[in-house]
């Protein structure tokens, strides 16, 4: 059970409602390749929008995440808009590692 101070809990969120996001919609055109659903539909045109939408509002959210150590972008750093990464690209934190885990960074920007 995760409890409410955890400093990684709107990241775990988003990742859990990525997953839900992406298996609705795998199961949508499930339906539409067993033609359940016609493609011309406005429905299906409404869902394909919508699933764009928040494509873009996930990736919006997810960029924001902040490193609860250093309070910086925990996936961003300078001109770089989108890393995937499983460490702060500033301070060396591993992603869902206690925050009081000293940083493994050494001298050199590795």
């Amino acid at each position: 059970m995760v409890s409410r101070d955890d400093p990684w809990r709107r990241c775990r969120l988003l990742k859990r409602v990525n997953i839900l996001a992406i298996v609705f919609i795998f199961l949508t055109f499930a339906v539409v390749l067993f033609g359940q659903i016609d493609m011309r539909s406005r429905g299906v045109h409404l869902v394909v929008f919508g699933w764009m939408i928040f494509g873009l509002v996930m990736l919006t959210l997810t960029h924001e995440i902040r490193c609860p150590r250093c309070s910086q972008r925990f996936y961003a750093k300078g001109a770089e808009f989108w890393q995937i990464t499983t460490e702060c690209l500033h301070c060396g934190l591993a992603k869902y590692a206690d925050v009081g885990t000293p940083a493994n960074r050494s001298g050199d920007g590795r």
